[in-house]
Formats: structure tokens, C-alpha cells, sequence
């Protein structure tokens, strides 16, 4: 199956590209929609902390999943390194493992977990799956970052909690269209548009051909083909913080070198 039979089969919602698209052409910051305000928070090019909409901000430290996003989304074409930025799942792979920008390396594709009860697509239209729509994104507050806690899919936690974007279909109940579906924000995040976005993680029933993705516009999880003409879109992230770390001042090393001499005189034989 080929891209655009793929699509039909597993992201079509209700007959038409045109509704896909429908509610997310005015996508921007919304502030009060979602958690991002306060849990994306700005990094420049060295790691120093900055105002998440500022033009310094490079990196967004998601204080939820303890990750740090790339804030351009786009950035294998601002780069320079593909015409349109929508590349093959292993291109991408590949990509991302040897990215650096600014002194930061370690780049990967978001992660997701094949919940079950069976290997592969468990769909669902009202949610608490691992597909579908509404799916899993975090236990426990999803604000806070607390070990021990699962985290599903970054990306389903990213759209929609941190950003509180909506499903077509509505949770819990499944039925739609839900008033106000689509990527109506964006939050911080630079060139974050409609499209399929690829996982990191193969999708297990056939993981030489497959992978699970997320389709930004309906808030659909589920795979996409890996070659062939299925070139798709992602998110990349890395774990932790890219804070820079302040090195102490100079006085306070003086102090030290100071006390560690007092210290090597004092145990001299007399």
C-alpha cells in the first residue's frame, strides 16, 4: 500500500483532505490554551535560559517530559539539509542521531509505547489507546515530571496536553466532529504545521515497513509506510536540559584553591 491508499486507510476522519485542513489554517501561540506557557520554556543557541517566543530561543526544555525540543520544527530545510523538510522515516533517523546545534548532540525522533492488548494498532476513536484518537499521553499530572510515571507518546503529550489541541473525534465519547478540532496552537514552536509526524519507534507487526507517527491535523496516532513515497514530517527532541550550567565565580575558586592549600599545610610533619 502506497501513500496516498495508506492515507484513506488509516488517517482518513471524514472523506476529504479539505476537512483535514479544516480548523487549523489560523494555527498560532494561544495563550491559556494548554500548559505551555509554563512548561515550555526558552533556551538560546548556548543553553542560556530565555522568553520561549523570543527570536534567541533555539531550544524549548519541556519540563513535563524532562526533553528539550528543537523550536524549529523545520529545521532540516532552514538548514539546508532537504528541499521541503519531509524526508523518509530512516532519513530522518539518521539525521537526527548526528544533528548538532549550538554544542548540543544527542537528537532523536519522539518515542511512543505499543500498549496493547495486541502488537500493533489498538484503534480507538473515543481514547485510552495506543492508536487512534485521544490516545494515551502521560500518567499521573500531566504538568509535572515525576519519575516513575509513563509517558505514552511525547508527541500526543506535546499536542495535546501542552498545547491542548483537540481530536476530531470526542473523548470519551466518539463521536465528532468535536467543536474547535485541529492544531489551533502552536505554542513557542516555529514552522509547526499540518502533517504527519513521524515516531522513532518501528511499528512492530511489520518494523520493516512501518512506523508509528502522529498526524498533527486530527490528532490521529498510528503508522505510516517507512519507504517507497511516504516521506512525512518530524519533531526532534532530545533528553534533558541544554541549560548552561553557571560556573562559579572567581572568588569562590580562590577561596577553594586557598582552603585546599591551608589544608595540605596543616598535614606537612612539623
Amino acid at each position: 500500500m502506497r501513500k496516498e491508499s495508506m492515507k484513506c486507510a488509516v488517517w482518513l476522519v471524514a472523506g476529504s483532505a479539505a476537512l483535514l485542513l479544516a480548523g487549523v489554517a489560523q494555527a498560532a501561540a494561544v495563550s491559556g490554551q494548554g500548559t505551555w506557557e509554563t512548561t515550555l520554556l526558552g533556551r538560546d543557541i548556548n543553553g542560556n535560559p530565555v522568553e520561549s517566543p523570543s527570536a534567541s530561543a533555539v531550544f524549548l526544555y519541556d519540563k513535563t517530559l524532562n526533553v528539550t525540543w528543537l523550536r524549529d520544527t523545520q529545521y532540516a530545510r532552514t538548514s539546508g539539509y532537504d528541499a521541503d523538510g519531509r524526508m523518509l522515516w530512516s532519513t530522518w533517523n539518521n539525521w537526527a542521531s548526528g544533528l548538532k546545534v549550538g554544542a548540543f548532540s544527542g537528537w532523536r525522533l519522539p518515542t511512543m509505547i505499543d500498549t496493547g492488548p495486541r502488537s500493533g494498532c489498538d484503534l480507538s476513536y473515543s481514547g485510552g489507546t495506543d492508536c487512534g484518537y485521544n490516545v494515551q499521553t502521560k500518567t499521573g499530572d500531566p504538568t509535572q515530571h515525576v519519575a516513575g510515571q509513563t509517558v505514552y507518546s511525547e508527541t500526543a503529550q506535546l499536542w495535546y496536553v501542552e498545547l491542548g489541541n483537540k481530536a476530531y473525534y470526542v473523548p470519551g465519547t466518539g463521536a465528532g466532529p468535536q467543536p474547535d478540532w485541529g492544531m489551533s496552537n502552536t505554542g513557542s514552536f516555529q514552522s509547526l504545521g499540518v502533517d504527519y509526524f513521524w515516531s522513532g519507534v518501528p511499528y512492530a507487526p511489520d518494523p520493516a515497513n512501518k512506523a508509528w507517527a502522529f498526524n498533527s491535523s486530527t490528532g490521529y496516532q498510528g503508522y505510516v509506510y517507512t519507504e517507497g513515497d511516504s516521506p512525512a514530517r518530524a519533531l526532534v527532541l532530545r533528553d534533558g536540559d541544554v541549560i548552561a550550567v553557571p560556573e562559579p565565580p572567581t572568588y569562590a575558586l580562590l577561596m577553594l584553591g586557598l582552603t585546599g592549600l591551608a589544608v595540605v599545610a596543616r598535614r606537612r610533619p612539623g
